[in-house]
């Protein structure tokens, strides 16, 4: 008799436990939608995360029931401890995958921080992928390339190797014009030339780069050299750096037109 109401005590706490575990499981995925559809407007709703989420749920909850079940079941109480211990493995073994996600987060910081190459960059990596730059997100840098395919990479991975960034260019320049004039007064041409240089907007003050340490010495802003000397006239190079390639042209442009204006003021011929 004893034994029958101990059997009849196990059943019904393992159908107990089998109800809980459902309606907790249903609970879990209804508050998740509910969640979902009142974000919706707010939050960029992820339909593959929140469908893991509601299966990783519905997957401890079963899986903690059938634990407490099989210590229920008399005879299967060493079967359950061994799973308690293997949930305890589990648990190492996350602690483990974590790490290398922590590692990405790390390398994603410092690719964020130094800016190896940035949203919009073209980018080659040593395994001959090549692309655009969509995202860096902590965990993971997305590249689009040539077939618009997205190739997700991990942010530690990433930084392990060298990468080539075609992006990342000096976009200085450094503007020549030659002038041949007509007089004897060379130096006072000269100073006139890095005077006008000097007064435009776009020019360029490139002793103020710093320098690597390799470097012997500093690079001179704006130079004038005299290229010819021939009976008729004397040719001047003027050599001035510009702050940007896309504006240099225009650069060149303004300088030919003031030194004809500014030479003709002082009677300099051209």
């Amino acid at each position: 008799m004893k034994d029958y109401f101990l059997d009849f005590f196990h059943s019904i706490s393992i159908v107990v436990v089998l109800v809980v575990a459902i309606v907790l499981s249903q609970l879990a995925r209804k508050a998740l939608n509910r969640y979902s559809r009142r974000n919706a407007n707010n939050l960029r709703i992820n339909a593959t995360t929140f469908s893991f989420m509601k299966n990783a749920i519905s997957f401890v909850i079963f899986a903690l029931a059938i634990i407490l079940i099989l210590h229920l079941i008399p005879g299967l109480e060493k079967l359950a401890t061994t799973l308690w211990a293997s949930a305890g493995i589990l648990s190492v073994v996350i602690g483990l995958a974590t790490q290398q996600t922590f590692g990405n987060i790390v390398s994603g910081i410092f690719i964020v921080i130094n800016k190896p190459f940035r949203i919009g960059d073209a980018i080659q990596l040593p395994n001959g992928n090549n692309g655009i730059v969509q995202d860096i997100t902590l965990q993971f840098t997305v590249i689009n390339n040539a077939e618009n395919r997205h190739i997700i990479i991990p942010n530690a991975l990433i930084t392990k190797d060298y990468i080539v960034n075609s992006s990342i260019i000096d976009d200085k320049v450094c503007n020549q014009i030659d002038v041949k004039i007509v007089t004897d007064d060379i130096e006072k041409a000269m100073n006139l030339l890095k005077e006008i240089a000097a007064s435009h907007p776009d020019f360029y003050d490139v002793s103020k780069d710093k320098l690597p340490p390799s470097a012997t010495e500093k690079i001179t802003p704006i130079m004038v050299q005299v290229l010819d000397l021939s009976d008729s006239w004397v040719t001047l190079r003027l050599s001035v750096w510009c702050k940007s390639s896309t504006k240099a042209f225009a650069m060149k442009s303004d300088l030919l037109l003031a030194i004809k204006k500014r030479f003709v003021a002082e009677g300099i011929k051209i």
